[in-house]
């Protein structure tokens, strides 16, 4: 079944394919687990998807890192927050690591995202010291974005791709970026699907995902 392809793929540290839905964004994301980023697969995504490369934990984690919702810090000043979807973004943050050069090099994005990736872990075992290794080891803002998932109240890529991981047995702890089609529209689902043939990538949608929350 595609659904248990796409858990052994994430588990494995391949790429993996997610599609939201007609009622949502109506777009197919790329994921991986971010310990399994490098700066190849960084060129690869950028060449391949086009979209915004991002990494992906969950809220829990991101306030463990001293972070909030953007949405929060703009609608505290009157801005509007919601996207055209309903939802708040997800976006938490712009961060790189202190040893990249100036951030949006792939070898750099790689980095920052597998430094991310590990401070997940610790946040999992130890919050105060991830808030300290955060706090040292990275700086805002940066050409990485965090966005904090929201399960089971938001049903967005960043929520979908945190419910794979944790049926896979992973940390929460994601790189995803949006495939582009032609004129910067997203890619169809069927010429994903065809992609995904193609390229032997597993690709599942919200409604095979969703009951395993």
């Amino acid at each position: 079944m595609p659904i248990e392809e796409a858990i052994k793929a994430l588990r494995e540290g391949r790429i993996v394919m997610i599609y939201d839905g007609d009622e949502r964004e109506n777009e197919v994301d790329f994921v991986i687990r971010g310990d399994a980023i490098t700066p190849s697969l960084v060129r690869w995504l950028r060449k391949n998807a086009g979209g915004l490369l991002c990494f992906v934990t969950t809220e829990k984690v991101g306030r463990t890192l001293g972070l909030e919702f953007l949405s929060e810090y703009y609608g505290r000043r009157g801005y509007v927050t919601k996207a055209p979807y309903g939802d708040n973004p997800a976006f938490m943050g712009y961060v790189n690591h202190i040893k990249t050069k100036t951030g949006v090099r792939d070898a750099d994005k790689a980095l920052t995202i597998r430094e991310l990736a590990r401070i997940v872990e610790l946040a999992l075992r130890d919050p105060d010291a991830a808030y300290e290794e955060f706090r040292k080891n990275f700086y805002l803002p940066g050409h990485v974005p965090i966005l904090g998932g929201r399960v089971g109240t938001r049903w967005g890529h960043t929520e979908l791709a945190l419910i794979l991981a944790n049926a896979a047995g992973i940390p929460p702890a994601l790189a995803i970026i949006e495939a582009l089609g032609d004129y910067q529209e997203a890619m169809p689902l069927e010429e994903a699907k065809e992609l995904a043939s193609i390229l032997g990538i597993p690709l599942v949608t919200s409604r095979e995902i969703r009951p395993l929350a």
